[in-house]
């Protein structure tokens, strides 16, 4: 049991003897460790704040798309109309084709089929 607190006193002596070199090089080394990790969370962030704003471009384009075709969809439905009170006026003149005229010349009564005489 004696040789335990001699073994910790020559452990103790060592360690103090080889101390600050092998401080120095773990300092220098955490250092090194920190400026990578502060180049990789720089580069890390760049890439983040990048696609945080391709995000918000898409976004803009999708409200922007929609408006748009909002805009179109009454722009094309005022046009329909109005070509269709161009192109059917509301009084026909005479000799005209009008849709109703138009039904009912094709729609027309029913003629019968007339046979021929060879058939019984």
């Amino acid at each position: 049991m004696r040789a335990t607190p001699f073994l910790l006193l020559a452990t103790l002596a060592l360690a103090a003897c080889g101390g600050p070199r092998d401080a120095d090089v773990r300092i220098a080394r955490a250092r090194a460790e920190t400026r990578m990790l502060s180049a990789n969370l720089d580069r890390l962030e760049d890439r983040l704040l990048a696609s945080q704003a391709r995000v918000h471009l898409w976004q803009e384009m999708r409200q922007r798309h929609e408006s748009v075709s909002a805009i179109a969809c009454v722009s094309q439905e005022e046009h329909a109309a109005e070509m269709a009170m161009h192109l059917l006026p509301s009084r026909p003149q005479a000799g005209r084709a009008t849709p109703a005229r138009v039904a009912a010349a094709v729609s027309g009564p029913a003629k019968p089929m007339i046979r021929g005489s060879g058939q019984k």
